[in-house]
């Protein structure tokens, strides 16, 4: 190696405080002024345990400040005063120090096969460089010089190393040479032909058997702040080969070792995240010429290549000299400041070297030290990142406390990452990390994945949707966001709105809140609604110590993410039901029914569903499915010319019934035609749906087909409803598709202005053979066809997606009722646990959705099977049991019930033409206790 001695020695600089670096003394004023708690205090006997070794002196040695009289060579006159004032030496004195820099050229030599023109001893450094002697010359530094013949881009890198070697001793670092001076060749690139790619580099060995510095004779860009800024990055390294390797002395395989596999990858991500950290404070510490205002901002360059891809491994290392490594510096800010100590970065090069341990290993134990728990300060760390804004809140138990960063360069950070498609700005306004942007309307349930790394993270922003949400109340929802019971899994919601929002939320960067997960791993947000977003912020915990190993280790994480208005649970008082005052014979108005069969010429004879609505004008609309239509035989039977059609109104004042069809009277139709062959429509229930300050009746119709010639094949299409005009209810102004998707609809409904919570409830079934299971959906206000503003039942809320629907009651029947009674719900229903089952069964609930339970028997249909009264017929079923709350007061009900035979003959023979009664209608009353 090649040994070169200094031709002057260095000027002895002051000493800095132990306990805090004198030049970091505003800083600190300046950090405790923007909330920075204090420092925490180091908890040795912790760090210890950790290490499981003792003994680590942390406190800086009292170090000179080894400034060089020729720093001041070809300086700005500002820099010539603050020189002169740091040395305690006068301007002169410096000036004329600076002329022997005339001589740096008056020999060459000889490095690495290569002569270099000039040679420069400036205090602890020599510097070795080439002058391009034509405008078309590819090696050497410019040749633009000062006075005193010193170039100036030497001049400038000569200022760098100095400032920073002063600035590195008062942070605590020791930065001795040793036997000799550390040499920084200008250009070596150059002449090898492009060793590292023609950038900076600083070789753990070199000249005089030390580490030193290659530093490209051209570095591009702007030539000014590259003079400036890579002399200061490069001589931590430097600096950081002195607590790698503890001897002092670094061979040849050991390099190899280090370069040639994961090793060094390893010590290369600390040494350049830490490096760009120390490049700014060396510019903070020591004054810099003003006229590169930006050399001090170049160590941010690479951010979005951290923050664009923040779920790769923390300590993830591309190739030697990749922009991966340099990102990361956001770490060592961070650690200062959580820990309070502006000595933390450094504690971990010291844990480094005394205890031979990766950077990952001394990142731990230097937290732990400080009484830091690792998970939480992680998720903090990815937090801060997400933001880069200072700290809100004060001390936990604030739960914004500690989420920030108070460093003032946050600025610099976010304007790195414009421009770039990963951390450009996108829905909250400004520049922050990678992140999933998804709007979250009502009724959202979807499950995402991340694949995240050691020390990684992922970022979800789930924004709210206007007017989707809970309508009576702000159009909120509640949002859940559930995540796997794991481990090595931290998270956290920052609740917040975008830039230029409307409302009092706060924007961002500036959270209203942070919510944490509960004991069930399961964060909820009660009052998401516009224009709020909540951003999943979720931080891998464990780390890996080998950046090799790290990068690439993702796991697979899910969150299932829910917005859905939540379920009333009103309290009320429930009880067993009783029934007494049975009354099954008699009750009106099944004998109107009767006597109108008998007379009318052309009306309703016989029909089932049976439903009924009260028209504002006080009569009664019947709402049927099949109908047959008159008139009957003198001797009461039906003629087999009777008209059959799928549905019809039946309208009663007083006593007097008249039916309403479509079609005409020679040719009779359903009030809902088929719409095409081998279709038809079975009605549900109805009710009068006011409408822009109109009346209208409302009914459910759902649409079945016919695929074979069984008397069982056919099967539910889909759901309609119908608007009718109440000045003609012969046909509907309008015919609209409702959701189809869980079953049919209309089975039963509870008009709001009945339901006591402004929702009209509609309810269906999932249909099966037996079994068949409820299915329960609501709409805002009474229009039914409004269909953009259904919600659906589920067991964790409403939700805006058919197919999400949840399954209420087990065992409901095709046709059911629910009315509101007494404070609470009453539904009735036949059971469908048993096929054709005769038993009627009673629930209560507290909420129009249910639960509905305490079941109870309300009667028992008479007619069914074999020994049914009157028929005596195993053919004879009964089925649709409906309270008619329009017949129905108090605790006193009205029930119908349709009865019907499995003897589907068209023929004189068959039942429905022998014994009329059957297809009809039946009354009972009784009192519910």
């Amino acid at each position: 190696m090649l040994v070169i001695q200094p031709t002057q020695a260095a000027p002895p600089g002051a000493a800095s405080d132990p306990a805090f670096p004198t030049g970091a003394a505003a800083e600190t004023e300046e950090l405790q002024q923007q909330g920075v708690s204090e420092p925490q205090p180091w908890d040795q006997a912790a760090f210890d345990a950790f290490t499981d070794e003792g003994d680590a002196e942390f406190a800086p040695a009292a170090t000179e400040a080894g400034w060089s009289s020729a720093l001041a060579a070809e300086n700005s006159p500002v820099r010539q005063e603050i020189t002169a004032e740091s040395l305690g030496v006068e301007p002169v004195a410096i000036k004329e120090a600076a002329t022997a820099a005339a001589d740096d050229c008056a020999s060459s030599y000889n490095y690495n096969f290569h002569d270099y023109e000039c040679q420069a001893f400036v205090g602890d450094f020599v510097f070795l460089y080439d002058i391009k002697d034509n405008p078309g010359d590819t090696r050497g530094v410019p040749a633009a010089a000062g006075p005193n013949g010193r170039p100036n881009a030497v001049v400038d890198m000569v200022n760098a190393i100095a400032e920073a070697q002063s600035a590195y001793r008062e942070m605590g670092y020791d930065v001795d040479p040793g036997d000799g001076p550390w040499a920084v060749i200008v250009g070596l690139n150059d002449t090898q032909e492009g060793w590292f790619n023609g950038g900076a580099f600083a070789l753990p060995f070199g000249a005089n058997d030390q580490p030193m510095i290659i530093l490209p004779s051209d570095p591009g860009l702007d030539d000014s702040d590259n003079y400036d800024y890579l002399p200061r990055h490069e001589f931590f390294h430097i600096v950081q080969y002195q607590y790698w390797d503890d001897t002092g002395e670094i061979s040849w395989a050991y390099v190899r070792d280090w370069m040639g596999g994961s090793d060094f990858k390893t010590m290369n991500w600390w040494m350049e995240s830490t490096a760009e950290w120390a490049a700014l404070m060396s510019y903070r510490l020591q004054p810099y010429d003003p006229a590169n205002p930006t050399a001090a901002m170049m160590y941010a360059d690479s951010i979005s290549e951290f923050l664009g891809d923040p779920g790769r491994a923390l300590n993830a290392a591309d190739d030697l000299g990749s922009s991966r490594q340099y990102s990361t510096f956001l770490l060592a800010f961070y650690m200062n400041e959580t820990t309070g100590s502006m000595n933390a970065v450094r504690k971990t090069w010291e844990h480094i070297r005394d205890h031979d341990s990766t950077p990952i290993t001394a990142i731990k134990a230097v937290l732990t030290g400080y009484g830091l728990d690792i998970p939480s300060t992680l998720l903090g760390f990815s937090v801060a990142n997400y933001r880069l804004a200072e700290e809100q809140g004060g001390a936990p138990p604030n739960p914004m406390a500690g989420y920030g960063y108070a460093d003032l360069e946050r600025t610099v950070w976010r304007d790195f990452l414009m421009g770039d498609s990963r951390t450009d700005d996108h829905l909250l306004g400004d520049y922050r990390p990678y992140r999933t942007t998804r709007a979250v309307p009502m009724g959202t349930q979807e499950t995402y994945t991340a694949m995240i790394e050691p020390g990684g993270s992922a970022y979800f922003d789930f924004s709210a949707v206007q007017n989707s949400g809970d309508p009576t109340d702000g159009y909120q929802s509640e949002l859940t966001i559930a995540t796997e019971d794991r481990d090595d899994l931290e998270y956290v919601a920052m609740v917040w709105s975008p830039q230029g929002s409307p409302g009092t939320l706060s924007e961002y960067p500036y959270a209203a809140r942070a919510v944490y997960p509960a004991v069930n791993n399961v964060i909820t947000i009660t009052d998401y609604a516009y224009p709020m977003v909540v951003t999943l912020i979720a931080t891998r915990t464990d780390l890996q110590t080998n950046s090799v190993e790290a990068d690439g280790d993702g796991r697979e994480y899910r969150f299932r993410v829910r917005a859905l208005v939540p379920l009333d649970n009103p309290s009320c008082n429930l009880s067993n039901l009783t029934v007494s005052n049975l009354q099954d014979d008699g009750v009106a108005p099944e004998q109107q029914f009767l006597d109108y069969a008998e007379d009318t010429p052309n009306g309703w004879t016989g029909g089932d569903s049976t439903y009924s609505v009260r028209l504002p004008d006080g009569d009664l609309l019947w709402l049927f499915s099949d109908t047959f239509l008159g008139p009957l035989n003198d001797d009461g039977t039906r003629p087999v010319t009777a008209p059959l059609i799928n549905s019809t109104f039946v309208r009663q004042e007083g006593g007097t019934f008249s039916t309403i069809q479509g079609g005409t009277t020679a040719n009779p139709e359903a009030i809902m035609p088929p719409p095409e062959a081998n279709h038809w429509y079975w009605l549900g229930d109805g009710m009068i749906s006011r409408q822009g300050g109109t009346d209208y009746l409302q009914v459910i119709f759902q649409e079945y087909l016919r695929f074979g010639d069984g008397d069982w094949d056919w099967r539910f299409d889909q759901n309609v409803v119908a608007t009718f005009s109440l000045s003609d209810l012969s046909e509907p102004i309008r015919v609209e598709a409702l959701p189809s998707q869980a079953g049919a609809w209309g089975s039963a409904l509870l008009p709001a202005s009945q339901s006591g919570d402004g929702y009209t409830y509609i309810y269906g079934l999932a249909d099966a053979p037996t079994d068949k299971k409820q299915r329960i959906a609501r709409v805002h206000g009474s229009d039914i066809g409004a269909t953009e503003k259904w919600q659906f039942w589920t067991a964790n809320g409403w939700t805006a997606y058919e197919s999400d629907t949840g399954i209420g009651l087990n065992g409901i029947a095709n046709e059911y009722s629910v009315t509101k009674w007494n404070g609470q719900y009453l539904l009735v229903s036949q059971d469908s646990t048993v096929g054709f089952s005769n038993k009627v069964y009673a629930y209560t609930s507290c909420s129009p959705a249910g639960p509905f339970t305490n079941q109870s028997l309300l009667y028992q249909m008479p007619e069914t099977g074999m020994f049914g009264v009157p028929y005596y017929d195993e053919r004879i079923f009964a089925y649709n049991p409906h309270i008619h709350a329009t017949l129905s007061s108090g605790n006193r009900f009205v029930m119908s019930y349709n009865v019907n035979t499995f003897d589907s003959r068209m023929t004189a023979e068959g039942s429905h033409y022998t014994d009329p009664s059957i297809y009809k209608p039946r009354f009972i009353s009784f009192t519910l206790n």
